[in-house]
C-alpha cells in the first residue's frame, strides 16, 4: 500500500463510543487501528474506512493500554484491574490471563517475535510474560523503577523503559547491563 493511501491530509474523526481513550495504536503495517478505553473494552477498526471490526471484552476496569502482535494474530492489554490479557484476534475471546502487578499497568508490548509480552506498571515494574509457556508466571521482573513505568519498548537485544521517576532505562540483554538516563521530568512515552 503507498504511503499515499495511508496518510490523508484530512484527519479521520471515529466516534470508538468508549468513554475516555486511553490509548490507539496501528498495527505493524498501519491497516488497523487498536483502541482502549474507560467503557473496559478494546477495539479493533479499519481506520480507512471507519469501520468497527471486533470488540474485546473482558477487564474488570478500563483499559489503558493495547497493542497487537507482529503477525496480527493477538492482541495484549493492560488495564487499571492490574491484569494483562491476551487476546485472539479472530475470535475475539482471551486467550489469557496474566496476574502479578501490584497495581494498575500503563503500558503493553510485544517482542519482534510475539512469544514475550512486556507490561509496565504503576507498581514500578517491568514484567515479561512468556507466551509459550503454560505458566502464568512472569518469566522475569525488572524492578529497577523508582515511580510508575509509563512506556515500554523491545528491541532484538534491548528493553527501553521510560518512568515517572524521570529516567529511561535500557536493559542490555546480550550483556545482562542496566544504563540508565537521567532527563529530569516524567518520561511518558519512548517510541
Amino acid at each position: 500500500m503507498a504511503a499515499s493511501q495511508l496518510y490523508s491530509p484530512v484527519p479521520k474523526i471515529i466516534d470508538c463510543k468508549q468513554g475516555a481513550i486511553r490509548a490507539a495504536h496501528l498495527n505493524v503495517d498501519g491497516t488497523y487501528c487498536i483502541t482502549c478505553g474507560a467503557d473496559k473494552s478494546i477495539k479493533l477498526w479499519n481506520p480507512h474506512r471507519e469501520l468497527l471490526l471486533k470488540t474485546y471484552a473482558g477487564h474488570g476496569f478500563e483499559v489503558l493500554d493495547a497493542r497487537g502482535s507482529t503477525d496480527n494474530a493477538q492482541i495484549a492489554s493492560g488495564s487499571v484491574d492490574k491484569t494483562v490479557m491476551l487476546w485472539d484476534v479472530g475470535t475475539g475471546q482471551a486467550q489469557r490471563k496474566f496476574r502479578g502487578h501490584a497495581g494498575r499497568v500503563n503500558c503493553v508490548c510485544f517482542n519482534e517475535e510475539s512469544t514475550l509480552v512486556l507490561s509496565g506498571s504503576i507498581d514500578c515494574t517491568v514484567k515479561i510474560w512468556d507466551l509459550k509457556s503454560k505458566k502464568n508466571d512472569p518469566v522475569q521482573t525488572l524492578d529497577e523503577g523508582k515511580d510508575a513505568v509509563m512506556s515500554v519498548v523491545v528491541t532484538n537485544n534491548e528493553v527501553l523503559t521510560g518512568s515517572l521517576d524521570g529516567r529511561v532505562r535500557r536493559y542490555d540483554l546480550r550483556m545482562g547491563k542496566l544504563f540508565q538516563d537521567y532527563i529530569g521530568e516524567s518520561v511518558r512515552l519512548i517510541d
